[in-house]
């Protein structure tokens, strides 16, 4: 049962939310290799991950403090 829950949970994302999944998932994963190859979005993930900030969650309106 949890198997299925997981694939209807992946089937109910759009195309660009399994992108940037499976981009995350790579980033962890370089984070243990020596050199690794990465696209652009691979590379500003692990960036986020190396400096311990939470990757840009896009769709969300922020609002500038001056």
């Amino acid at each position: 049962m949890e198997d299925q829950s997981m694939i209807m949970a992946f089937e109910a994302k759009d195309k660009t939310e399994r992108f940037m999944d499976a981009a995350k998932e790579r980033a962890r994963a370089a984070l243990h290799e020596t050199s690794p190859k990465l696209t652009s979005l691979e590379k500003g993930m692990l960036k986020a991950l190396k400096s311990r900030q939470r990757p840009v969650k896009h769709g969300q309106k922020t609002t500038v403090r001056s």
